[in-house]
């Protein structure tokens, strides 16, 4: 039988998705979880432009938010993923309101990836929130929508086509916010704060197992992050975040020297 092949176009990404919206949530409490969808359901969210999953952590930690939500973000039908904790009710922004914060990020910046409520840039000193929690009511902070390299986790949303997942080498229920808003920049996406306001119950636990996750980031970035030289099968190369670094090590006579003294090899990144 002869192979029939179909051109790739712009319009078989829409054609491959059954619903607007996927909504993915860890949950280990069925009556938050129940509260959370009566939520979604008063705000326009239905099972005719959702679809709805739960990852089931009510007997044990079986799924985290790494791997768990990776094998979400694999199975979803949406052309937009939403993963969100639990503990989340859209008390006061709607479906239609989501969808015109899409449009403005998507006229602002066609090349998003991932969408949030609250988050931070490289600037330190500054944060941008947009939530009602525990501790805070009807809080704004910042000028939003703004662009950020990290995201807090009980609001993500996904541009299903950017096919941004999180770390395959991560674990744990902190700093995947972080983690898949590094993980779109390093594949050149760009990732925003927008004005989605939600009521969170919960303002946050910095408890031991947020230090033990603060830690293993800045461990796994540590490698991933690091200088290296590797060798294509074309040319041999350096590859780090320091202008002047690739400057010196990408010189065709160094890297010569590098390579016949092997000096490279403590220097750089080893695999």
């Amino acid at each position: 039988m002869k192979i029939k092949p179909f051109e790739l176009s712009s319009s078989y990404h829409q054609s491959m998705y059954q619903y607007e919206f996927s909504v993915f949530t860890l949950v280990n409490d069925q009556d938050q979880y129940e509260k959370l969808l009566n939520s979604f359901n008063k705000a326009g969210f239905n099972e005719t432009n959702s679809e709805f999953c739960y990852l089931d952590n009510r007997d044990k930690n079986a799924y985290d938010g790494y791997s768990g939500l990776n094998k979400a973000i694999h199975i979803s039908k949406g052309q937009y993923i939403i993963l969100i904790h639990q503990d989340v009710r859209l008390e006061f922004d709607n479906i239609n309101d989501l969808r015109q914060k899409i449009q403005e990020i998507q006229a602002k910046d066609n090349n998003w990836a991932v969408l949030g409520n609250a988050g931070g840039n490289n600037d330190l000193g500054e944060k941008f929130i947009r939530i009602s929690d525990s501790a805070n009511k009807n809080l704004s902070l910042g000028q939003i929508p703004a662009k950020v390299l990290s995201l807090d986790e009980n609001f993500i949303l996904l541009k299903s086509s950017s096919q941004i997942t999180f770390s395959n080498d991560m674990n744990g229920y902190h700093f995947y916010g972080t983690d898949i808003c590094q993980q779109a920049v390093f594949k050149g996406y760009s990732c925003y704060v927008i004005d989605f306001h939600l009521l969170h119950l919960s303002s946050g636990n910095k408890d031991q197992s947020y230090i033990d996750g603060k830690k293993r980031l800045i461990q796994n970035y540590q490698t991933k992050l690091s200088p290296r030289f590797l060798r294509t099968t074309t040319c041999r190369l350096f590859l780090s975040g320091s202008r002047l670094f690739n400057l010196l090590f990408n010189q065709k006579d160094l890297l010569f020297i590098l390579r016949k003294t092997k000096i490279y090899k403590l220097l750089g990144r080893k695999q």
